[in-house]
């Protein structure tokens, strides 16, 4: 049998294999694109989620630093002013100290005053 003769017998059944690997081919192409543009959508959810946690995060913790920079410098100013008024005092301490004569009663002794610098 020649190829010519083979092809002729058998043109029919050599067409409908190519036909039938055509559609195949074409439903797995179709089937490929499906899969990858579903990919892409549910990749594209995640990161829009995870951007919109990420932007709520840091409004969050952005307030929180503020909130917390805020407090800091409230008691900074805090403990500036007692330290103002510790120092007043001990400048009082000392300026009645210097201003003050003590006497010291002893039994049986005489009464000796002294006065501090």
């Amino acid at each position: 049998m020649t190829p010519e003769q083979f092809f002729s017998k058998n043109m029919k059944w050599i067409a409908l294999g190519l036909l039938f690997l055509f559609l195949f081919k074409s439903v797995q192409s179709c089937n490929r694109n499906t899969i990858k543009s579903m990919s892409d959508k549910q990749y594209t959810h995640t990161i829009d989620s995870l951007t919109k946690k990420y932007d709520k995060l840091e409004r969050e913790t952005t307030g929180e630093i503020n909130q917390l920079k805020f407090e800091l410098k409230l008691q900074s100013e805090k403990a500036g002013a007692a330290d103002q008024r510790a120092s007043a005092v001990q400048s009082v301490a000392e300026k009645i100290r210097a201003n003050t004569t003590t006497t010291v009663n002893v039994r049986g002794a005489t009464v000796d005053t002294i006065k501090r610098k």
